[in-house]
């Protein structure tokens, strides 16, 4: 595939995608996000994929707590946005607590997203090519192959302890994801 061809096949890319956004702005006419994830309920195993391929289950992240940045489709600006916010004005929390991005993107898309914009203080899994995690918690919009875009902060037992299901163009309330994990963390 030439250059020109790869660019005009991303630009129609963003011009459906972004067309398809507008049509259904807010998720929860596609996604069932009632299902499974509950603030004080476990976080539901599933089957991810890592760096390099490794299968990773959400059982593995026990033990330490999290925030996961749930976007629907990296390098879109929204999403792109989100993670880097995750990423860059995190406030230190970084340093105390793990911080995922979870998409369909596939692992290399993320791997190449994740050196292009230097953010290496963020966990990448991707949900793709099974969709476990998205079928499983009810965020898979199937009709789009996407996650609906959600924050969960949740502790060292992966109960959740915060949720916000956000509509699709918009970009999550960061401070209250925040000043959750700080109040976990101990902190006042």
């Amino acid at each position: 595939m030439s250059k020109n061809q790869y660019l005009f096949d991303r630009r129609i890319f963003c011009y459906l995608f972004f067309g398809l956004l507008f049509c259904f702005p807010d998720q929860a006419v596609l996604a069932d996000t009632t299902r499974a994830l509950e603030k004080g309920h476990v976080l539901p195993n599933s089957r991810l994929v890592g760096i390099g391929g490794a299968q990773v289950h959400l059982d593995d992240l026990k033990g330490r707590m999290k925030i996961l940045s749930i976007v629907p489709q990296l390098n879109t600006p929204v999403c792109d946005e989100q993670t880097h916010r995750f990423s860059e004005q995190n406030g230190g929390l970084d340093k105390e607590l793990e911080i995922v991005t979870l998409s369909t993107n596939t692992f290399d898309d993320q791997a190449h997203f994740a050196d292009k914009a230097g953010i290496h203080n963020v966990t990448f899994l991707s949900d793709a090519p099974e969709y476990d995690f998205g079928k499983t918690t009810g965020l898979l919009l199937s009709t789009h192959s996407i996650l609906s875009r959600t924050v969960v902060v949740a502790d060292n037992d992966n109960v959740i302890r915060y949720i916000e299901h956000v509509p699709m163009s918009q970009l999550p309330n960061f401070e209250n994801a925040y000043e959750v994990a700080r109040k976990l963390l101990g902190h006042q």
